[in-house]
């Protein structure tokens, strides 16, 4: 028999950081769901992440107020910006500039991280272009 769905819905949550108060109880509590059990189960799927991961979390509640839940991953923008860093630099004329870069090693590493599937000059390709447009550039500090 199958379980008829009541409701689905999409919340934001930090990695291991689910509690059963305010919002995410209150939420959870007013649609019928067993707010302790979420947070244990979504705090256990995911202890092995870093708890500044915000992840996307679709949940589906049952007729029976059981429930389901996937995670996915933060976007690449999320990861580039943990991983950009700013340096200043003053010209000959006194001007001071501001640009903001991300190491070749930390590009190849998310490369793989984001896209383990693919070759890494094609994935590194992909990330470059969302470097391009944030206007990061690559830095190889060897």
């Amino acid at each position: 028999m199958e379980k008829e769905v009541i409701i689905k819905l999409t919340i934001y949550i930090r990695a291991n950081g689910a509690e059963s108060g305010p919002p995410l109880g209150t939420t959870l509590g007013n649609i019928g769901v067993n707010t302790i059990k979420f947070c244990k189960e979504f705090n256990e799927f995911t202890q092995d992440l870093p708890n500044y991961f915000l992840l996307k979390v679709n949940i589906v509640v049952n007729e029976n107020r059981s429930f389901d839940f996937t995670t996915e991953l933060p976007s690449v923008g999320f990861f580039i910006s943990l991983l950009k860093k700013e340096e200043t630099i003053k010209d000959l004329h006194g001007l001071i500039y501001t640009y903001y870069y991300i190491d070749l090693e930390d590009l190849l590493k998310l490369s793989k991280f984001i896209f383990p599937t693919y070759n890494i000059n094609k994935s590194s390709k992909i990330l470059n272009g969302s470097l391009l447009s944030a206007n990061i550039i690559i830095k190889n500090n060897v």
